[in-house]
């Protein structure tokens, strides 16, 4: 799977989830901390995306942006995250 379809599906995946798709329609440098999801979204998100790319995310990743802390993890971006699934796969 190239990088376009890596992003399609992770914006797909997104889209599922949020109710205001504009920040993810206006910029890919977009951190997931700004998209206003509550925990139990995040979960959703990433383990769609683990399952549909058969990776495992680092837990620190998964729990710095869920739990929104002011690691080096809170300011993934939606590239960084493309990039860390590219890796993964």
């Amino acid at each position: 799977m190239d990088r376009n379809e890596v992003r399609q599906h992770v914006i797909d995946t997104l889209g599922k989830i949020l109710v205001d798709k504009s920040l993810i329609q206006e910029k890919d440098d977009a951190l997931l901390s700004e998209l206003e999801l509550d925990e139990q979204d995040f979960e959703e998100f990433f383990t769609t995306l683990q399952t549909d790319f058969k990776i495992v995310l680092p837990n620190s990743v998964r729990s710095d942006i869920t739990h929104f802390s002011d690691s080096a993890n809170s300011q993934l971006t939606l590239q960084g995250l493309i990039d860390l699934i590219q890796k993964a796969m």
